[in-house]
């Protein structure tokens, strides 16, 4: 039976070809005629799915256009692309494809055959409209983008255009967000409220961060548009589309600010500049006024979309537009007009600033007039440009293969380690970030030290060196200066993304050539199961690994008797650490299914050890400001993702003590406490309604402390975590409250962490580990007496602390306190004073967050008294 999608599309497309038929009119469908609403003007929004409506349309009805499914979103949506291009080009799509595959790896590939492909090939070219759905101009102004080149006749300079450019189109890269964000505005339409943002999280887990995941490539939209780019079509030009604020200048295009990356060929700087300068020289040709360059976005950090690109070889280019309130026009005065941030002090005329916009009316239609400016003036320069942009990314890829060849470090190794799983995850990142492994078939060596059989090799020789170097390596922030004795230029965003400090993986650097067998890995490699050594009916998961968490709550969620060692206990000759889960009940088979994929060695025994305490499962509860606040995200899908049960917690919930008859565990993100009690202190030129803008209130307080009091957890994270200790009185304070930025300021570094393996909350994980801290609350604890009591799980130590990255003022940390738990009575609350699941990437500070949930599922079920079930007895 046909799809009900498809069906809708093609009844949409056989309603348009007939009425344009009746008319006597030829030519492509506008999206206009499609949807029956003026796309790109103020207060219009089209929706995902009205998107998708016109863009099958528009694909049914041009032979300039093919329609590319890229994959799923989170919730199950479709992300789509869109091939324009001339109708010769777009039939030969996968002959192009593969020459373009060719310049992105010339290995192999001589001087003359290379020098053929760029005289003969189109360029690549690839704009991403949207992927902040509060940022609404970028998928309206793709679909006009669309129209206008599929739609160009003979003979004019777009039609001329696509003979040299294959451009692919990507409306959104959140398409749940956009189909929300524009329910959203139209349920405010002609209220009040109209052009108020959301008051959720505009994709699921990420949020606003979807834009800060193509390194770790958690959500499955990142993870389409990678293998989509460095997979697929191998673009060699690629701008992002960004909105911004609303009282600074128009429009952003490159160059970027200082600081550089040192790692990225100075060709893209180039480049990106020599392209920037094109857009704005278009944009002021048509009197659009406000346009900055060398502001703001800096050309250092490598999280973002286009960003990844710059260490891949390839154009990546940001653009960020002012914006309205949502579709909705805003009046800006003169005196409002605000500058800041480097490379803009003043808002006034300047090199890089030449004709500032002097404030008026800013609508919707105006931001998308802008953007298509600059796409048309991107589209332009990837035809005019086109030689010169496959001949300089087949240089730099090719280029990048000889120093690896000529240059330290000669390769990566990744041996063996204790947690398979995290292990496996690092090599699995790198080979889909487009890299290529190697698997030792014996004993290799490397600088003179023998490594075992599977130790994987990522040699440097190869077109995206300087990802591989960049990812691997310990970041220092470049300190620029732009005047004697002024403020460094400070970053943008997180200053370090060293992955196997991160995941918690051992990487060694081979400065020399490696010696032995291996073999190629594929792209999507994954490690073989372990099958569980010895006999027994009672599967022991070591602690150490990260896939016991999930092994043990997918365990309980089946039924299985499931219980944690609370020593050290000896099984089958070994000593098995704390904090290992003992699980029962299970037939062979059904252990064999428990342990695909997850990750872990394990044990089979006939006992089981007397030092285990019993689990259960326990709902945890994520509060859920009225606002989108990423961090309440990402613990979810970290908390999901490893198996616990999850709810959300809504103010509403919170100040009526609601959650406590849902929930045995309250999760408070990383948020202010005054946010938290009075709510979000919301500004701008439209607010959403009354009750958006509520806190939890004393109410709300009050019932937490119930909470507390009757036993249950509270966990909370930096600032939240500071408020928590105050609101509660436990003997924990903030001791960087009051401390001047100037003193000290943490953007985000990997820093050392000293570990507690007695405490409960370290069970499992080595006694120094890296940890991501973002933000400027450490702790200092109180001696207790009485039935209160408090241990701290983790601090800094004192020593110097940064391993990647940059930060002011480390001293101030020094023999601080990190995580802190505290009991009274029988209340309990763990305390972090940074994010351990940060971004859902820093997997080596996992174990601490699951700990701290798992110290719930050891204690008894309220009004039932502990035992060990019988099913895990022998």
């Amino acid at each position: 039976m046909p799809d009900k999608k498809w069906v809708q599309c093609a009844a949409a497309v056989l309603a348009v070809v007939t009425a344009r038929l009746a008319a006597g009119g030829e030519g492509v469908p506008s999206p206009k005629d499609v949807l029956a609403m003026a796309v790109g003007q103020n207060r219009v929004l089209a929706s995902y799915s009205e998107s998708e409506r016109y863009l099958h349309a528009l694909a049914a009805h041009s032979d300039r256009v093919r329609l590319l499914e890229m994959g799923p979103t989170v919730e199950g949506r479709t992300m789509l692309a869109v091939a324009i291009s001339a109708a010769s080009n777009i039939a030969a799509l996968d002959e192009l494809r593969r020459g373009w595959a060719r310049i992105a790896d010339p290995r192999g590939l001589e001087g003359a055959a290379r020098d053929r492909l760029v005289a003969t090939l189109p360029s690549c070219i690839l704009i991403t409209a949207g992927i902040h759905a509060n940022e609404v101009a970028g998928p309206q102004s793709a679909l006009l983008l669309a129209f206008e080149l599929a739609d160009a006749q003979p003979g004019t300079v777009e039609a001329a255009w696509l003979e040299r450019v294959v451009l692919l189109l990507v409306p959104s890269l959140n398409p749940d967000g956009q189909e929300a964000t524009v329910a959203w505005y139209r349920k405010c339409l002609g209220t009040p409220y109209e052009g108020s943002s959301p008051p959720f999280l505009y994709h699921r887990y990420a949020g606003h961060d979807n834009n800060r995941d193509f390194v770790y490539l958690t959500q499955p939209e990142s993870r389409a548009l990678n293998e989509f780019v460095y997979h697929e079509w191998h673009p060699q030009l690629f701008l992002d589309l960004h909105m911004m604020g609303s009282t600074g200048p128009r429009q952003f295009v490159p160059p970027f600010a200082d600081p550089i990356a040192p790692n990225v060929h100075p060709f893209v700087w180039r480049m990106t500049s020599h392209l920037g300068t094109l857009m704005s020289l278009r944009l002021e040709e048509q009197g659009k006024a406000g346009v900055v360059s060398g502001w703001t976005f800096d050309a250092n950090w490598i999280g973002g979309t286009r960003n990844t690109g710059w260490w891949k070889n390839v154009f990546g280019v940001l653009t960020e537009t002012a914006s309205a309130a949502l579709a909705t026009p805003i009046q800006v005065d003169e005196n409002e007009l605000r500058a800041g941030g480097k490379g803009l002090v003043d808002y006034r005329a300047q090199v890089n600033f030449p004709n500032p916009w002097r404030g008026g009316t800013w609508g919707f239609a105006d931001a998308v007039s802008y953007q298509l400016t600059l796409m048309r003036a991107f589209v332009e320069f990837g035809s005019v440009q086109r030689e010169a942009v496959l001949r300089d990314v087949s240089l730099m890829a090719a280029e990048a293969v000889t120093r690896g060849e000529r240059e330290a470090p000669r390769a990566y190794l990744v041996p063996p380690g204790d947690d398979p799983g995290r292990r496996a995850h690092l090599i699995e990142l790198l080979l889909t970030a487009g890299l290529d492994g190697f698997t030792a078939e014996g004993e290799v060596t490397a600088d003179g030290r023998p490594y075992p059989t599977g130790t994987v090799i990522f040699p440097a020789a190869q077109p995206l060196r300087q990802y591989l170097l960049e990812i691997m390596e310990r970041q220092q922030y470049p300190q620029i200066a732009p005047a004697p004795e002024a403020e460094i230029l400070l970053p943008y965003d997180i200053t370090a993304w060293t992955m196997p400090l991160a995941l918690g993986v051992r990487a060694v650097r081979a400065e020399g050539e490696v010696g032995g067998t291996v073999t190629p890995l594929r792209s999507r490699w994954v490690p073989p199961d372990t099958p569980a050594g010895g006999e027994g009916n009672v599967l022991v998961v070591p602690a150490g690994q990260l896939g016991g968490f999930s092994a043990a709550n997918r365990a309980l969620r089946e039924g299985a008797s499931v219980a944690r060692t609370t020593a050290v206990v000896r099984l089958a000759g070994k000593d098995v650490p704390a904090g290992s889960f003992v699980i029962g009940g299970l037939e062979a088979k059904a252990q064999e299914r428990l342990l695909a994929g997850a990750g872990v060695t394990a044990v089979r025994t006939r006992t089981t050890p007397d030092a285990a305490a019993p689990m259960r499962r326990a709902v945890l509860g994520v509060y859920h400001p009225h606002f989108g606040l990423e961090d309440a995200g990402w613990l979810r899908f970290v908390l999901e993702r490893a198996g616990f049960p999850v709810e959300e917690v809504g103010t509403p919930a919170v100040a009526s003590g609601a959650f406590a008859g849902r929930v045995e565990v309250l999760v408070i993100p990383p948020m202010e406490g005054k946010v938290i009690v009075e709510g979000p202190q919301q500004r701008g030129p439209a607010l959403p309604p009354p009750e958006y803008r509520k806190g939890i209130g004393k109410e709300g307080l009050d019932a937490i402390k119930r909470f507390f009091a009757d036993g249950g957890l509270v966990v909370a994270f930096g600032p939240s975590a500071a408020w928590l200790a105050e609101a509660l009185d436990l003997p924990v304070t903030d001791s960087l409250r009051g401390v001047k930025r100037e003193e000290f300021r943490c953007p985000g570094a990997l820093l050392a962490l000293e570990v507690d393996g007695t405490s409960p909350l370290g069970w499992g994980m080595p006694e120094r580990v890296a940890a991501m801290i973002e933000g400027e609350t450490a702790f200092a604890t109180r001696p207790v007496v009485g039935e209160q009591s408090r241990t701290v799980a983790a601090r800094f130590p004192d020593s110097p602390l940064v391993l990647s990255g940059w930060m002011r003022g480390e001293e101030k940390l020094h023999r601080r306190a990190a995580v802190v738990e505290v009991r009274r009575g029988k209340g309990r609350a763990v305390l972090f004073s940074f994010a351990p699941y940060f971004r859902g990437q820093t997997e080596a500070t996992f174990p601490l967050l699951y700990n701290a949930m798992m110290q719930k599922m050891m204690e008894p079920t309220p009004g039932r008294a502990r035992s060990t079930p019988a099913s895990a007895r022998p």
